[in-house]
C-alpha cells in the first residue's frame, strides 16, 4: 500500500504552534517537566504517526509511542543528543564539501536528516529492522535526501545471516537475538567495509555507531581492511558516561581518543586530529 503524502498527519496548527513552543523552552528541569505535559497535551487524542519538520529543511513521519527517538524528537528535542548534534554541526564546517556521513543503526533516519540539515552531505544509513527501515526510506523520501544511500541490512564483522529482536516498547533498540527474546525474521548481515565501498565513499567525516553491542567486532573488522583514507575523522558511539566498552576500548587502541563524554555516548576523533588547531572547535 503506498504511503499518504507527507503532511496527511499533520498536527493542527494550534497544536503545532503549542510543541513548537515546548522546544523553545531550554534545558532546565522545569523545561523537561514542561515539554512532557506539552507533549502529552499534543498526543491527546491522536494516534501515531504524525508529522512534523524536526529539522530545517527536514521532514519525518513520527511515531513517538513507540520510538523513544522519536518521541524525543517530537516533543523534546533540546534533550535528544544535542551535544552529538552540536559536534557534528561544527566538524561539517571544518570538512570539505560534501560532507560524508555513515549512520550505521539508523533507526528512522533522524540523525542523518539532522547532519542534512547543516549543511551539504553524502549519507549512508544502514538499518536491519524493517518497520524502522519503512519509516527510514519515508523520511529521506520526503525531505528529497537523494543523496543519502539507504541500505536494509545488519552489520557483522562477514557476510552472513542473524536473528534480531525488538526491546519492549521501544523501536530504537533492535538487537541480536537471545534465549530471552522473541526473534523476528532473519535478517543479513554484512561488513560496514563493504558497504562504505559500494557507495562509492573516498572518506569518511563522521560515523555515528549504535548497533546495541555489536560495535567491536563490526568496527574490528572494519579497520582490519580499511585504507588509511576511510578511517572515520570522528565516531560517535554509544556508551553510558564513564563506561569502557569493548568498541570504545578497541577505538582507544587505534589511536581515537575521547573529545567529549555525553550521557550516553562518547565522541572520539584520531589523535592526528586532535593536534590540528582547528579541531575541537566542536
Amino acid at each position: 500500500m503506498a504511503e499518504a503524502p507527507f503532511g496527511t498527519y499533520a498536527l493542527p496548527a494550534r497544536i503545532e504552534r503549542l510543541r513548537r513552543f515546548g522546544l523553545s523552552l531550554g534545558t532546565g528541569p522545569a523545561a523537561r517537566r514542561a515539554t512532557s505535559i506539552i507533549r502529552r497535551i499534543c498526543l491527546s487524542g491522536r494516534p501515531d504517526p504524525i508529522d512534523v519538520e524536526p529539522f530545517p529543511g527536514q521532514r519525518a513521519r513520527l511515531h513517538p509511542r513507540d520510538n523513544l527517538s522519536e518521541k524525543r524528537v517530537f516533543g523534546a528535542l533540546q534533550f535528544w543528543d544535542a551535544s552529538e548534534r552540536e559536534a557534528l554541526k561544527a566538524h561539517l564546517r571544518n570538512s570539505p564539501e560534501p560532507f560524508i556521513f555513515v549512520d550505521a543503526g539508523a533507526n528512522v533516519g533522524l540523525y542523518t536528516l539532522a547532519v542534512r540539515s547543516f549543511g551539504p552531505i553524502r549519507g549512508l544509513a544502514i538499518e536491519p529492522d524493517a518497520e524502522n527501515l519503512r519509516r527510514l526510506r519515508f523520511n529521506l523520501d520526503a525531505s528529497a535526501a537523494a543523496e543519502v544511500t539507504v541500505v536494509g541490512c545488519a552489520l557483522l564483522d562477514r557476510e552472513g545471516e542473524i536473528e534480531l529482536a525488538a526491546a519492549n516498547g521501544n523501536r530504537g533498540e533492535i538487537s541480536v537475538v537471545d534465549a530471552a527474546s522473541a526473534p523476528t525474521a532473519k535478517t543479513r548481515a554484512r561488513p560496514l567495509l563493504d558497504l562504505v565501498l559500494e557507495a562509492g565513499f573516498e572518506r569518511i567525516d563522521a560515523l555515528k555507531i549504535d548497533i546495541e553491542g555489536m560495535e567491536e567486532p563490526v568496527l574490528s573488522a572494519f579497520f582490519a581492511k580499511a585504507p588509511g583514507q576511510l578511517h572515520p575523522r570522528m565516531v560517535i558511539l554509544e556508551a553510558r558516561r564513564n563506561e569502557e566498552t569493548p568498541a570504545l576500548a578497541f577505538l582507544r587502541q587505534h589511536r581515537y581518543m575521547p573529545v567529549q563524554r555525553t550521557k550516553m555516548n562518547v565522541i572520539l576523533a584520531p589523535e592526528s586530529e586532535q593536534k590540528d588547531p582547528t579541531h575541537g572547535q566542536a
